[in-house]
């Protein structure tokens, strides 16, 4: 199987801005190349799982980050426009591997989540009292590791009521769907454009015994949405948040919960506007490594 594998050679500081690039071009993931994530992890021994045995030796003066865009022409635009904004040199190589798509599943491990959830990757055994989401994210968004996705995880915990209908606006692999029928959410509606999350989607809900209450449509985000939600999560990144916000109150009543995530820090100031110009409450803000995650409560 050919796949497109491009590094970025660019400075610690950048990453974050370069991140939020990345997201507006539907990559969510990526792969730090840099002695500093070994500092980070403070010499753990039970992460070095999650890292290859050459990082633990690298030049500490490199730093890069690796990422797999879905085609060449998306490739291109991503070096062409961090390279006009200075971010650093970008390097695209196709490759061939007949078992890429199976093997960033060595580096996918349980990872729980706040006081009571657990993500687990399909083909792990785990054992808990925690409640576990049964994950096999595909080529979708959504493993739980992400910073956004870790956020909004958190969030859910705190605000799903039981009884609740969750909307899920761009689902991604249906995780945070899944997460709030386990939480309570009496029904969940899971809506993504894309092919490959419905699929995704579809195999969780089924992996986790959901399929009777969680409901997944094609569509542009509110645009296939009938009825009102008690909660609605929305992990996209914040450009698209904004552009949605004024189509929330159609879809739930005063006093109803919008958890959103998927923003860099430097995009914050934007959604907070584009909420209290909506009439929204700001009642909960987190940040994970410059990854936001806000809470808004529509008025009466």
């Amino acid at each position: 199987m050919k796949y497109i594998e491009m590094i970025i050679n660019t400075s610690k500081d950048q990453k974050d801005i370069i991140e939020g690039i990345l997201f507006d071009y539907g990559i969510y993931t990526s792969e730090e190349v840099s002695s500093h994530l070994v500092e980070e992890l403070d010499q753990n021994e039970k992460d070095w799982d999650f890292i290859d045995y050459p990082l633990l030796n690298s030049d500490k003066e490199i730093f890069a980050i690796k990422v797999y865009p879905e085609n060449t022409d998306d490739a291109k635009k991503i070096k062409a426009e961090l390279e006009e904004k200075s971010l650093g040199q970008a390097r695209i190589e196709e490759k061939d591997d007949e078992d890429w798509a199976n093997n960033w599943k060595k580096y996918y491990k349980p990872l729980e989540i706040g006081e009571s959830l657990a993500i687990v990757p399909e083909w792990e055994e785990y054992k808990s009292d925690r409640k576990i989401i049964k994950i096999n994210p595909g080529m979708a968004f959504g493993t739980g590791t992400h910073e956004s996705t870790y956020m909004c995880l958190e969030l859910l915990e705190k605000y799903v009521s039981e009884g609740d209908e969750i909307f899920d606006i761009g689902c991604g692999s249906g995780i945070l769907a899944i997460a709030a029928l386990k939480l309570g959410a009496k029904r969940a509606l899971a809506i993504d454009i894309d092919d490959k999350c419905i699929d995704a989607s579809h195999e969780n809900a089924k992996l986790n015994d959901v399929e009777d209450k969680m409901e997944i449509k094609k569509g542009n985000l509110l645009d296939v949405v009938k009825g009102r939600a008690d909660l609605i999560v929305s992990n996209i990144i914040a450009e698209i948040i904004v552009d949605e916000i004024k189509n929330l109150k159609n879809h739930m009543d005063p006093g109803g919960i919008f958890i959103t995530s998927g923003i860099i820090k430097e995009r914050r100031q934007m959604v907070i506007d584009a909420l209290v110009e909506n009439n929204f409450e700001i009642i909960d803000e987190i940040e994970k490594n410059n990854w936001l995650a806000i809470v808004g409560k529509l008025n009466v």
